[in-house]
């Protein structure tokens, strides 16, 4: 098999650490990736330098198996510095570590130069057509973080026949303008006009008539054959990972970060801002305003022991046994209900702050409004997610597509 890792410094063995030390990096070209919409080519050589592209690799691709929680903790922990950029590196990193622990096919026509990246859009918004060796791709997929640093996009597409009629979904690699196998045929639109989170990139992926070969396109059957055929003993971790629950604790990470951050801007400075037309000589002198950020840092640390459970369960208990549906069910609200915690939170603290945060030239408008945005990410919906471990614990059928079975006890 050739070689899969990016060309980059080993992996670091505390990415947590490496980011905390990246945030003020990520901070100091935070305005400059709002303004380009897309991740600094700064930050990326950043990352890349630091070996944190490559964390989340499986060993049997030189990686070295990193758990779940030090992922979300590194994304949250850059997300201090940019919860644009730091949402871009969570899609990016885990991606393209799934693209690493595919069979050795994959891997050497995906990482043929050793250093590419992989974004996704997961949803199933293309249609793959038969064709003489391969597939031809039709689709546009919005909402592609990190596009505009990948080689490649994992998008999801509908399997039809000769007769177009649909027989199976997976997943197509689709190569985009700026990796080394560059198709005409596939093109990044630039839709991505947004009031937060500017800095992912998440723009618009679209390809027309693209032939893609068999290898490239992931059949789920096919994938679930290999993964019931595989022996245990070739297994790593990763691969005991349940697929449903994912993608939300994919995508959450960054709104830990930016609310943890927006807490600790507003504490440092309560102490020195004054509170105009009130008889306070400072905000810490305001008993109210002291119990607001005492409540505020009590709904970051729920959202984050909410999140520590649901991470556990894949960390831990699914390499004991299966999830549950029900167990899948609780880590989908526990997700949402996390994010419903954070923006909460954050809105808070800017009451405490008042109006002077919301100029542009604030770094906390930017955490707010980074956190308000990506916190009502759909596959972060609280009020659905709250309705679907309540039909799990009544019996009821799914309301989450991608879970059909909720109703197996724990």
């Amino acid at each position: 098999m050739s070689r899969t890792l990016p060309a980059a410094p080993e992996v670091p063995a505390d990415p947590v650490a490496v980011a905390k030390s990246l945030a003020p990096l990520l901070a100091r070209h935070a305005e400059e990736a709002q303004a380009l919409r897309r991740p600094t080519d700064g930050a990326i050589a950043a990352l890349r330098e630091a070996g944190l592209l490559g964390m989340m690799f499986p060993r049997r691709a030189g990686g070295t198996g990193h758990k779940l929680i030090t992922h979300v903790e590194t994304v949250a922990a850059l997300a201090r510095g940019c919860p644009g950029t730091a949402w871009a590196f969570g899609l990016l990193s885990g991606v393209t570590a799934s693209a690493a622990s595919m069979p050795p096919a994959v891997g050497q026509r995906v990482f043929s130069r050793g250093d590419e990246l992989v974004c996704s859009v997961a949803g199933q918004a293309g249609t793959a057509r038969p064709a003489k060796d391969g597939y031809i791709i039709n689709g546009t997929w919005g909402y592609a973080s990190g596009c505009m640093h990948a080689a490649w996009a994992l998008n999801g597409v509908r399997i039809l026949d000769d007769a177009g009629s649909v027989v199976d979904s997976g997943f197509a690699f689709l190569p985009l303008p700026h990796g080394p196998h560059a198709d005409a045929t596939v093109s990044v639109l630039d839709t991505w006009h947004v009031a937060g989170l500017a800095a992912s990139g998440s723009h618009t992926v679209q390809a027309r008539d693209t032939f893609v070969p068999n290898v490239m396109v992931l059949r789920f059957s096919q994938l679930r054959a290999a993964a019931a055929g595989a022996p245990a003993s070739a297994l790593e971790p990763r691969d005991r990972w349940p697929v449903e629950p994912l993608f939300p604790l994919g995508v959450l990470a960054p709104m830990l970060g930016a609310a943890e951050e927006l807490l600790e801007q507003v504490k440092a400075n309560l102490a020195r801002r004054t509170t105009v037309g009130w008889n306070y000589p400072t905000q810490a002198d305001s008993q109210t305003l002291v119990g607001q950020l005492g409540e505020a840092a009590l709904e970051v640390d729920s959202a984050w022991l909410h999140i520590r459970r649901a991470v556990t369960m894949i960390d831990d208990t699914a390499q004991l046994r299966p999830l549950s549906g029900r167990e899948k069910a609780r880590i989908q609200a526990d997700c949402g209900y996390a994010m419903r915690q954070l923006r909460r939170a954050a809105d808070r603290l800017m009451d405490i702050a008042g109006p002077g945060a919301f100029a542009t030239s604030s770094a906390l408008q930017r955490l707010w409004r980074d956190l308000s945005l990506g916190s009502r990410h759909t596959a972060l919906n609280a009020m659905l997610g709250c309705e679907l471990y309540g039909r799990a614990l009544l019996g009821q059928p799914s309301n989450l597509a991608l879970l059909a079975d909720i109703g197996a006890p724990a």
